[in-house]
C-alpha cells in the first residue's frame, strides 16, 4: 500500500475516531443527567474528569509518544477507550461513572499528539500543510454530524444504544489505524551528553512558550462564553432557533477555513501567521459585541456572519499551531503537542468561571468587548515580547507581510 493510501486510511480512522467520541460525549452528559440525576456541582465533576486527566499525564503522553509509533499509540488509546465506553453500558453508581470517564480521557489524551507526531514522520514536509488541514476538516465534519446522529440514534433507541454506536466507529478507527501503520515511523529518543541535555530546554522556554501563551489566549477566548451563550442569546430576547444557526455557521467557517490553502503561512510557520487568526478572532469578538447592540432581525443574521469569520479562524489557528510545531520544534513534536493540549484543556476548564463571573457583572454586549479587548492586548505583549528571539526571528517579517 503506498504512502498516500495509507495516509487516507489514517485519514479516515481519524475522523472515525472523532465521530465517535463526539457521539460518547454526548451521551455521557445525557446519562450523567438521566441515569444519575446530577446537580450542578456533579456536571463540574464530571467536566473535571473529562478535563484534567490528560493535562496531569503531559509528560507521560509526550514520553509515550515519543518513544513508540505513533499508530501503536493511537490504536492502544482507542482500545482503551472502546473497553471504557464499553464499561460505561454497566456502571450504575456515579463515582465509578466518574472513575471510568477519567480511564477513558486520560487515553484520549494520547490521541491528539499522536495524530500529530504521525503526520510529521510519516508525511512529507511539502505535504504537511495540506495533510494538516484535511485532519482538522476530517474533525470539523465529524464535530458536526455526530451530535446529530448521536440525537437520532438516543431519541430513538436510548442512550445504551448511542454507545454501541460509538464503539462501532471506534473500533472502525482502530482498524484503519492498524492499515496505515506501516507509514508510521518511531521517533526514538537519541541518547545525549549530560553537557547537552540543557539545549533542548532552552529551545523549550523559547520556543513552545509563545506558542502556549498564544494557544491559552486564544482558547480562553472562546471558553469564556460557550457555556454562558445560550443565556446570553435568551437574555436578548433571541428565538430558540439562534443557537443552532450560528453553532452550524462556526462549523461551516471550520470546514472552510480547514479546506482553503495556507499559502505562504505553510512556509513561514512561525509566530506571525499563529498570531494573525488570533487578533481577527478578537476583532470579530469586539465586533459580535457591537452587534448586540443592534435590533434583533440584522442583528441575527450578523451573527451568523461573525460565528462563520470564528470558526474559520479558529481552523486556520489550529493548523497554524501543527505546523508550528511541525516547523519549529520538529525534534520535540510529541512532547510540544502533549503541552499545547494540556493548556488547552486547562483554559477550558478555568475560563468558563471567568465567563460567568463577567456574565453575572456586565451585559451581554460588555462581555464580548472587554474579553475582545483584553484578548487582543495579551496577544499584542506576546508578539512584543517575543518578537525579538531567536526562534521566532521572523516574527516582524511576518507581522510587517500580514498587513500589507
Amino acid at each position: 500500500m503506498s504512502g498516500n493510501r495509507r495516509f487516507h486510511m489514517f485519514l479516515i480512522g481519524s475522523f472515525f475516531a472523532s465521530f465517535g467520541g463526539w457521539i460518547n460525549f454526548l451521551a455521557i452528559l445525557n446519562i450523567a443527567t438521566y441515569r444519575f440525576n446530577a446537580t450542578p456541582f456533579d456536571l463540574v465533576i464530571l467536566s473535571a474528569a473529562l478535563l484534567v486527566p490528560p493535562i496531569l499525564l503531559t509528560r507521560i503522553i509526550s514520553q509515550v509518544c515519543d518513544r513508540y509509533a505513533s499508530t501503536r499509540v493511537l490504536v492502544g488509546a482507542l482500545a482503551i477507550t472502546l473497553g471504557t465506553t464499553a464499561a460505561l453500558l454497566w456502571v450504575g453508581h456515579f463515582v465509578a461513572f466518574l472513575l471510568v470517564v477519567a480511564f477513558k480521557s486520560a487515553a484520549l489524551g494520547f490521541t491528539d499528539p499522536a495524530e500529530t507526531v504521525y503526520v510529521t514522520t510519516s508525511v512529507d514536509e511539502a505535504q504537511q500543510s495540506r495533510a494538516f488541514r484535511l485532519l482538522s476538516l476530517a474533525q470539523s465534519m465529524a464535530k458536526i454530524c455526530a451530535p446529530a446522529a448521536g440525537g437520532i440514534v438516543g431519541a430513538w433507541a436510548g442512550d445504551n444504544h448511542t454507545m454501541l454506536v460509538s464503539i462501532v466507529f471506534i473500533a472502525a478507527a482502530i482498524l484503519m489505524m492498524l492499515l496505515a501503520a506501516p507509514a508510521a515511523k518511531a521517533v526514538l529518543p537519541v541518547a545525549a551528553a549530560p553537557d547537552a541535555k540543557a539545549a533542548p530546554r532552552t529551545r523549550w522556554t523559547g520556543a513552545i512558550l509563545p506558542l502556549l501563551l498564544c494557544t491559552g489566549i486564544y482558547f480562553a477566548l472562546a471558553a469564556a462564553v460557550n457555556n454562558q451563550f445560550p443565556l446570553m442569546l435568551r437574555n436578548q430576547g433571541f428565538d430558540k432557533s439562534a443557537l443552532g444557526i450560528v453553532v452550524s455557521c462556526a462549523a461551516l467557517g471550520g470546514m472552510l477555513g480547514s479546506l482553503l490553502p495556507m499559502g505562504r503561512n505553510a512556509e513561514r510557520a512561525g509566530l506571525g501567521p499563529l498570531l494573525a487568526p488570533a487578533f481577527v478572532s478578537c476583532a470579530v469578538f469586539i465586533a459580535i459585541g457591537g452587534i448586540f447592540r443592534l435590533p434583533l432581525r440584522p442583528a441575527e443574521w450578523l451573527l451568523a456572519l461573525a460565528f462563520f469569520a470564528t470558526g474559520f479562524m479558529s481552523a486556520r489557528f489550529r493548523v497554524e499551531c501543527r505546523l508550528f510545531i511541525a516547523r519549529r520544534l520538529a525534534d520535540q513534536v510529541a512532547s510540544a503537542s502533549a503541552a499545547l493540549q494540556s493548556a488547552g484543556m486547562f483554559v477550558q476548564f478555568v475560563a468558563p468561571c471567568v465567563g460567568a463571573v463577567l456574565t453575572s457583572l456586565l451585559s451581554t454586549s460588555d462581555v464580548f468587548i472587554v474579553l475582545g479587548c483584553v484578548a487582543a492586548a495579551c496577544l499584542a505583549a506576546v508578539a512584543l515580547r517575543f518578537s525579538k528571539q531567536p526562534q521566532v526571528a521572523g516574527l516582524a517579517a511576518a507581522a510587517d507581510a500580514d498587513c500589507r
